[in-house]
């Protein structure tokens, strides 16, 4: 089913697609009747004034409109795991750092819905500014029932199972190593054909994710637009009694019914459309001579402020590459940040964390918490002996929600019993390796420089 899938090329293009020729309207949006008594119906991703390169909308041209269903309800039960308020009657704060074990998989039968559970964030989604991070596990596809999240835009990074999610747009496939994002508003359904499946959600609110400017790299490099894929027009037509559409909505769900699949769209066209993106694809930059380049080098998605160069959420990768620095301390140095990072794991092994997170995991070093290399890390790196010598990266997949607004970390995720209580332990073993003569007084008080050197 992957390789039947056809996609449309380009970030932010203006695209059309018909899944019946001559389906779209020619020369007008909202015609008296639309080709083959369709329903024309538009779906707004910005205010109608949003400066023109800023403005997000498409027009859907479907069988029936989605307003075509009964009152939303509550959903009962409800997910109560699942945020968008950050403040101190729902979240915690904490500047310790902080690490997950990878979650396990449950055998109680459990959708995209019911399996996805915030870990943090910020701000509100009320206020429309803010974020929230969140996981999902699950091992059912939706049935009967399709998601719509009128909170903010979803970036999913799968990192076990693959996905087959169906929107108003079409059909998008993805599998760890790819992402997808679903922007606010869309009707979508996630089928997993490998049953297990296991990955990451960065949501954000009142903004949506854009290419990160290149400056002096000048056209080319980083995350090339006409890599990013977007589907072809799909429809179904098709009786669906007691159909469900569950809405996100103030971090809430509510629930409505209707007789007939949110998936009717037989033709559309638009720059708001739902992605995907092969994280392969992703061409870096690095250091080709001397000391570590700034993370925000790797930046695939941006979703900035109003403050120049300041982001509510850039989504960072750190693929396979070539490190070439010489004299180098070469693996991602200690810091301490004015950003937030949540880091997640794909594959492999970290280059900067030797043991303890694992692929599914993650860990969350908050606004000046300091972090960097773990003790094995450390001390490998400076004994090694061809220190100059290229050195591939291989076989690993990490990736960095990283956010100038400080998170608030969600109790469940405080109290999960996935949470490492000994994760400041990979930093305790770092020893002095100062090699300055050290001061010492002898047992009549008398002071080491005091004494005549001969």
């Amino acid at each position: 089913m992957a390789e039947e899938l056809e996609y449309l090329s380009g970030f932010g293009a203006h695209l059309s697609s018909e899944a019946i020729p001559g389906a779209l309207p020619r020369n007008q949006n909202n015609p008296l009747l639309c080709p083959l008594g369709l329903y024309a119906e538009q779906l707004s991703g910005t205010s109608f004034t949003s400066p023109r390169h800023l403005n997000q909308c498409s027009w859907f041209y479907r069988i029936k409109p989605s307003v075509t269903h009964e009152p939303f309800y509550p959903c009962i039960p409800g997910n109560k795991r699942l945020i968008s308020e950050f403040n101190q009657q729902t979240t915690s704060a904490t500047p310790t750092q902080l690490r997950w074990r990878p979650a396990e998989f449950s055998e109680i039968p459990t959708d995209f819905i019911d399996g996805l559970y915030t870990v943090c964030g910020a701000g509100s989604s009320f206020l429309r500014h803010g974020y929230a991070i969140h996981m999902y596990v699950a091992n059912k596809s939706t049935e009967g029932r399709a998601f719509c999240n009128a909170d903010g835009d979803f970036l999913i990074v799968p990192q076990h199972g693959k996905l087959f999610i169906t929107t108003e747009c079409g059909k998008l496939y993805a599998q760890p190593g790819e992402i997808v994002v679903i922007p606010q508003g869309f009707r979508f359904s996630v089928d997993l054909p490998d049953g297990d499946s296991r990955g990451y959600v960065a949501e954000i609110f009142g903004t949506h994710f854009r290419l990160p400017d290149l400056g002096p790299i000048g056209a080319n490099g980083l995350a090339a637009p006409r890599d990013f894929l977007v589907p072809k027009a799909w429809y179904e037509d098709a009786s669906y009694p007691n159909y469900t559409i569950v809405q996100k909505f103030g971090g809430e769900l509510f629930m409505a019914k209707q007789d007939f699949s949110p998936f009717n769209v037989v033709a559309w066209h638009g720059n708001y459309v739902p992605y995907k993106y092969d994280l392969s694809k992703f061409c870096p930059f690095n250091t080709v001579l001397f000391d570590h380049g700034d993370p925000s080098i790797n930046t695939v998605l941006t979703a900035p402020t109003d403050k120049p160069g300041v982001a509510l959420l850039d989504f960072v990768i750190f693929p396979p590459r070539w490190l070439v620095a010489e004299n180098t301390f070469r693996p991602p140095y200690y810091h301490r940040n004015c950003m937030t990072e949540f880091m997640g794991l794909i594959r492999g092994v970290y280059e900067a964390k030797q043991d303890g997170f694992l692929p599914g995991g993650a860990s969350l070093h908050s606004c000046m918490t300091p972090h960097g290399p773990d003790t094995k890390t450390f001390e490998a790196t400076i004994s090694r002996n061809e220190v100059n010598e290229p050195f591939r990266i291989e076989g690993t997949l990490a990736f960095m929600f990283e956010s100038s607004l400080i998170p608030r970390v969600c109790q469940w995720a405080l109290e999960s019993p996935g949470l490492d209580k000994d994760y400041y332990q990979c930093w305790i073993g770092l020893k002095s390796h100062f090699s300055h003569n050290k001061e010492t007084v002898d047992e009549n008080g008398t002071k080491s420089s005091d004494i005549p050197q001969s």
